[in-house]
């Protein structure tokens, strides 16, 4: 029993060890400060609420443990990369009867997938993943590689392609956003330092491919030139977008957006009717062949290229010139017209050739 003046305290009882005593009562005077409060021991020691990583007995982490820990995390990511192409050209990875994407398959390892098409206007996605190897390089880097060459050397050795044409050799990657910008960098130092040591001509284009399989916030980020300056860029930009992953979830299903759900308008056509312009040319109908292409491929290059709406109006020799309608933003149509140009020149050096 206490004693006069003094409080009764209860004893645990062993058979009940879960005792919660009240709080002490604290005088209407006394104001108490979330500072006079010690934290617990294990909080002391431990996470701090600030969100920060743990530190223990107030150590330092080691930069070797700094980059195991960058290792486990690439390692555990996979690595992604995807090719924009025409529908009419997926058959030059593809090969005969698959033969040679399944060929760059067993070649790799690499996981590579072909997204589906909903319109036959619509642009192919080539997805290239792979898990990050422990000697900083992936499987998807070297498919990457080895498609690129696919493409280039076809390209190259195309009948339809003049020769010297400056953007007759392009391979366009679609990337997240968040990759955009380490590939950009600040002020454009990362793509101006690829620029230089590679010779190519790198753009980022800010317009999605008319391709349902792309993301809003994708951007397309364009590689002309020489073969072998487009290779050496692909192979830095590879380089960036595996050290810096997209912060999104990029999955490797052949069917994985489902903007197909969208209206087409949407994706189809993403110029606002703000910035919509047209502009209107006349070319020759001697040098009509040149710019269309066999089977049409220069003029579907300009069109996948600039992403501007393209028409040829006119008959075959039912005039001396043909009308060329362009449609788009400005940056679109300003690029078509710089392509359209550089086609009509190149016909114009043909034929001029054989006279000097």
């Amino acid at each position: 029993m206490a004693r006069q003046g003094q409080f009764p305290v209860p004893i645990p009882n062993p058979a009940d060890p879960y005792i919660l005593l009240p709080p002490p009562a604290v005088p209407a005077s006394m104001t108490v400060h979330n500072s006079d409060i010690p934290p617990p021991p294990q909080q002391q020691s431990s996470l701090y609420v600030t969100g920060k990583r743990q530190r223990h007995d107030g150590g330092h982490e080691t930069s070797g443990q700094g980059e195991e820990r960058c290792s486990k995390r690439l390692a555990a990511q996979d690595v992604i990369f995807r090719i924009v192409m025409p529908s009419n050209l997926i058959g030059k990875v593809i090969g005969k009867e698959g033969a040679r994407i399944r060929k760059v398959r067993e070649e790799t390892r690499a996981t590579i997938k072909i997204a589906d098409a909903i319109s036959r206007h619509e642009e192919r996605v080539i997805i290239i993943s792979s898990k990050e190897r422990d000697d900083s390089g992936s499987d998807a880097e070297i498919a990457l590689q080895q498609i690129a060459s696919l493409i280039l050397k076809e390209d190259e050795n195309s009948e339809e392609v003049l020769k010297g044409h400056v953007v007759a050799s392009t391979i366009r990657l679609l990337v997240a956003g968040t990759q955009a910008g380490s590939l950009i960098g600040a002020s454009g130092q990362n793509i101006e330092k690829i620029r230089n040591a590679s010779g190519a001509t790198i753009i980022v284009l800010t317009q999605i491919p008319l391709c349902a399989s792309a993301h809003e916030s994708d951007r397309v980020v364009q590689i002309s030139g020489e073969v072998s300056a487009v290779m050496k860029a692909l192979e830095d930009i590879s380089r960036v977008l595996r050290e810096n992953p997209a912060r999104q979830v990029i999955s490797i299903s052949p069917a994985y957006n489902l903007c197909a759900y969208r209206a087409p308008q949407q994706y189809m056509n993403p110029v606002t009717a703000a910035d919509y312009v047209t502009m209107e040319m006349m070319i020759s109908e001697s040098n009509i062949g040149g710019f269309i292409g066999k089977g049409g491929s220069n003029i579907s290059r300009i069109r996948n290229e600039s992403g501007a709406t393209i028409k040829v109006y006119g008959g075959k020799g039912e005039q001396k010139h043909r009308q060329i309608h362009l449609a788009g933003s400005v940056q679109q149509v300003a690029y078509a017209k710089q392509l359209v140009d550089e086609y009509v020149y190149s016909q114009l050096m043909q034929q001029a050739g054989p006279q000097q």
